[in-house]
């Protein structure tokens, strides 16, 4: 080397480079000994603390109000874009309704320009009367309930039971206060039914589970899983038209799934559908002088049952003119209470 010096001078060590240096150290011995202090529990501390949160709420505040405020408009500049296309929706779908209204109408008339034709009865109104479910009779080998209506508010043995879902099942013992309802799943229960748009006629029955077999199916029906099954009216004793449940399974096993969760029952209605059948098997209960009971193994709930005959009814003299016919659906209905 030249003259003995060296090409790079060491800069003279200095104990800090800046006061920023210093700053930075002490901040960070003080917040590594408030968050010892506060591990440690002092109350000194926490006091501290809860006097700085509350120094900077307000300005937390204030600074969160920007945000906020972005917030809420970018929400609204959504809400009115979707309200765009809402609107477009929706007016799509009244145009839509519009057509399916008039082919309503246009289908109304033609069935009530047939029904004239034909020389049709219109099917009467259904009365009905709500109650709630005051005992679960249920057991290995039994599936009904009581319910707090009787011959009082008008019923007779046979009448279809719903709720809100859809049938539950129907009166087979009825009192002067209570009546036992045979439930959908109890193995004596069989019911007419129709299936899915086409109307197969078919038969649910109960074997004590959870879900109804579906038998009797026309050969080749078309029947799929997801078809709704609906009361077909053909036994004389149920309405037509009420909901049972929805088909489930594939072709061989199919069963049914009712609506009604027949496990929560707790407000019920009884539909008032006096079919001649009824009435000539109420008449038979009536003159053996029936008592009520929810099982023959469980807890009686003795109601007297009383012997007179219920009042006349315009249709007691179908009972007659309908000879076998009558007869044949009145063991049908034998057979469903046994």
């Amino acid at each position: 080397m030249r003259g003995g010096h060296l090409p790079f001078k060491p800069k003279p060590r200095r104990s800090w480079r800046a006061p920023g240096e210093l700053l930075n150290f002490s901040l960070f011995f003080i917040c590594t000994v408030f968050l010892i202090l506060s591990r440690i529990g002092h109350g000194a501390i926490e006091d501290a603390r809860d006097g700085l949160v509350d120094l900077a709420a307000p300005l937390l505040e204030a600074s969160s109000k920007p945000v906020i405020m972005a917030h809420h408009a970018v929400t609204r500049v959504r809400s009115y874009v979707g309200a765009f296309e809402e609107i477009d929706r929706l007016k799509a779908e009244n145009e839509t309704l519009k057509q399916w209204e008039w082919r309503a109408k246009l289908a109304e008339r033609n069935v009530s320009e047939l029904r004239a034709l034909l020389n049709a009865v219109d099917e009467p109104a259904l009365n009905f009367v709500s109650g709630s479910v005051i005992a679960d009779a249920r057991g290995p080998f039994l599936r009904s309930v009581l319910i707090n209506l009787g011959r009082d508010r008008g019923l007779r043995v046979g009448y279809a039971v719903i709720n809100g879902d859809g049938l539950i099942g129907r009166t087979v013992d009825v009192g002067n206060a209570a009546a036992r309802v045979l439930l959908l799943t109890d193995l004596n229960s069989e019911i007419p039914v129709l299936v899915g748009q086409a109307g197969v006629r078919g038969l649910v029955s109960g074997d004590n589970g959870d879900e109804l077999k579906l038998d009797f199916l026309p050969d080749g029906a078309a029947v799929q899983s997801g078809d709704e099954v609906f009361t077909s009216g053909s036994d004389g004793v149920l309405p037509r038209g009420l909901r049972v449940g929805v088909v489930k399974g594939s072709p061989g096993a199919l069963r049914v799934r009712p609506h009604a969760d027949l496990h929560a029952l707790d407000t019920v209605s009884v539909l008032f559908f006096d079919a001649p059948v009824l009435i000539h098997m109420e008449e038979a209960a009536s003159a053996a002088g029936r008592a009520l009971s929810p099982s023959s193994g469980d807890k009686k709930v003795p109601v007297t049952v009383p012997t007179a005959s219920a009042e006349p009814s315009p249709i007691h003299a179908a009972i007659d003119e309908a000879g076998a016919s009558g007869a044949t659906s009145d063991q049908s209905i034998g057979r469903s209470q046994q």
